[in-house]
């Protein structure tokens, strides 16, 4: 269960630390944030990672001024930040900036992947593809187009170019990268009423294989205006296995929801890209509700909603996770090789709430999760020693009485220094734009106040 606010002191292995700071302290000429420009809601796990650490350097995508996608690096030997960069051109950005909320897309958000020879590549811009881009065999048509960007010299943000070789019809892009060099893209082809998929590359990006099925989206029997839908996260799993943990999506029209429910995990092996459940059954693709409910499915949650999660694997490459559940919970979940765990509720909060976790062992686990906590939005630890039964509330990296914070997904190979990107969503009546953060165990990373200026004259140019 969830403790009190944890005092400063030792708990459980944690090193105590203080809450670190306000969000946007400036001390001796430097900020907690590395930049200002951050739009609308510019980071998500949902399009992940948005972040990789990688020879010393750690590089951040995120969604900026335009919905256009944006690239800043830290260099951790030297303490020195670079950027922010224009990496390419979101179709969905809006000119002026709109200042509603409800006029911002933020589907094309940006996900980030380094090859194997140091070349960033961005995939962003789409939220289904619009129809004009031909037709969609997987789906149906939304906004956008699925747009793939490459850095034109290895580690270095300040040029990029287009590399036409993905579908355009996607949203939600998630990049796995294996310890081969093979890497695999995943997202949603096309708007809400579409499958699954993944495309894979074995030459740095450079070539996709065309777009492999792994959820199906069809009418409901009886019911056609009632589509079958998910929400899906993908990573890596032990070995050359990736984990599939998802939620299902009853897709109405009209009368559209915002509905999800249950949840559900999987995994595929590479080496013959064949999938399993938890069970180690094998199943066959793509999988549908029915199927996945016989084969898949952690939970059913009945009426009560759930939303995605995250996945992470322990050295046995037994699936740990946790999805959004019931009124404001994030409950966790582990498989102990027969069966699932009973959930357990990690922390429940009235505001909003999402993270990642480290699985350091089949029993012990750490949360950084963004929540609520005493009427202030913060990011912060949670472990757990006994495999999920009881949790305890450990350093928290930021706090803000004013804010409420938005993580990515852990950055990828992360530098204890850098773990998380978080975006901050206290917003000026007159404008969408927010400042960004990179946590890392003592804190954010912080910036000369005047290098982490980026906004320039565009709040003169807001609706």
């Amino acid at each position: 269960m969830a403790s009190e606010a944890f005092p400063i002191r030792v708990l459980q292995g944690w090193v105590a630390l203080p809450l670190v700071a306000f969000s946007g302290v400036c001390l001796a000429g430097t900020v907690d944030y590395f930049t200002d420009n951050g739009y609308g809601n510019p980071i998500s796990t949902m399009q992940h990672p948005c972040a990789e650490h990688y020879q010393g350097m750690t590089y951040i995508a995120y969604q900026g001024p335009h919905e256009d996608p944006y690239v800043c690096a830290y260099d951790h030997a030297a303490k020195k930040w670079r950027g922010p960069v224009k990496a390419g051109v979101n179709p969905m950005g809006k000119t002026p900036d709109p200042t509603d909320p409800d006029a911002v897309d933020n589907h094309g958000r940006p996900a980030m992947i380094v090859d194997g020879k140091g070349y960033i590549h961005l995939v962003f811009g789409g939220h289904g593809g619009h129809y004009k881009l031909g037709r969609n065999l997987l789906g149906t048509p939304g906004k956008g187009k699925q747009t793939h960007v490459v850095s034109k010299n290895p580690k270095d943000i300040s040029s990029w170019e287009v590399l036409d070789n993905i579908s355009p019809f996607g949203t939600y892009s998630q990049f796995v990268k294996m310890d081969d060099g093979d890497i695999y893209l995943f997202y949603r082809h096309g708007s809400h009423r579409s499958d699954w998929v993944y495309q894979k590359a074995t030459d740095n990006c450079g070539t996709f294989a065309p777009p492999v099925s792994v959820l199906k989206h069809k009418a409901q029997a009886g019911k056609p205006d009632i589509h079958d839908a998910w929400y899906a996260w993908f990573e890596n799993g032990k070995g050359d296995t990736i984990t599939a943990s998802y939620v299902y999506h009853p897709c109405k029209s009209p009368g559209h929801t915002k509905e999800r429910y249950n949840g559900y995990y999987m995994k595929m092996s590479c080496a013959n890209e064949s999938w399993e459940n938890a069970g180690g059954h094998a199943l066959t693709l793509p999988v549908t509700k029915e199927y996945a409910d016989e084969n898949t499915r952690v939970c059913n949650t009945g009426k009560e909603r759930s939303n995605h999660g995250t996945c992470r694997v322990d050295d046995d490459g037994h699936p740990h996770l946790f999805f959004r559940q019931g009124p404001m919970q994030i409950r966790y979940y582990r498989w102990l090789g027969s069966a699932w765990q009973d959930p357990v509720v990690v922390t429940r909060d009235s505001r909003s709430q999402d993270g990642d976790m480290i699985v350091e062992s089949p029993k012990v686990v750490r949360m950084l999760l963004s929540h609520g906590h005493s009427g202030a939005g913060e990011v912060g630890w949670w472990k757990t020693t006994d495999g999920g039964l009881t949790w305890k509330k450990g350093p928290c990296l930021i706090s803000s009485p004013n804010s409420r914070y938005t993580p990515g997904s852990l950055v990828r190979d992360a530098h204890p220094d850098a773990r998380i990107v978080v975006s901050e969503n206290d917003r000026a009546p007159n404008h969408l734009y927010g400042k960004l953060f990179l946590l890392g165990d003592s804190g954010p990373i912080r910036r000369p106040q005047e290098e982490a200026k980026h906004l320039g004259d565009r709040l003169k140019h807001t609706e």
